[in-house]
């Protein structure tokens, strides 16, 4: 068995300084912790495999195409391959995400 404590993973250098760590990662599928600051936002861009968005805490908005939902603690949100979607923190809170990606990306 294996046991991740998300707050020993160390930050991975991220080309827009978000704090991102790497959770795990098989062939099968590539999980990340995302924080973002109050009124942050990841970056808007397609993914090519499936997205899952799981609310670890804080509220939030993800937008997935031309929806938008906020989100909080223990909520999970779906976007399909080839889809654009964002990550945006509210005003006044961290949003502390997990994403998981299924398969995981080519490189």
């Amino acid at each position: 068995m294996q046991v991740i404590n998300l707050k020993g993973l160390p930050r991975l250098p991220h080309p827009t300084g978000l704090n991102v760590k790497q959770v795990y990662q098989t062939e099968h599928v590539h999980i990340m912790n995302l924080t973002l600051q109050a009124g942050e936002k990841s970056a808007t861009h397609p993914t090519p495999v499936d997205v899952l968005f799981y609310c670890i805490r804080g509220t939030g908005k993800i937008e997935v195409g031309d929806e938008a939902e906020i989100i909080s603690a223990g909520e999970i949100v779906v976007c399909p391959r080839d889809v654009v979607h964002t990550a945006l923190a509210s005003e006044g809170e961290e949003f502390e995400l997990l994403v998981m990606e299924a398969p995981t990306p080519a490189k």
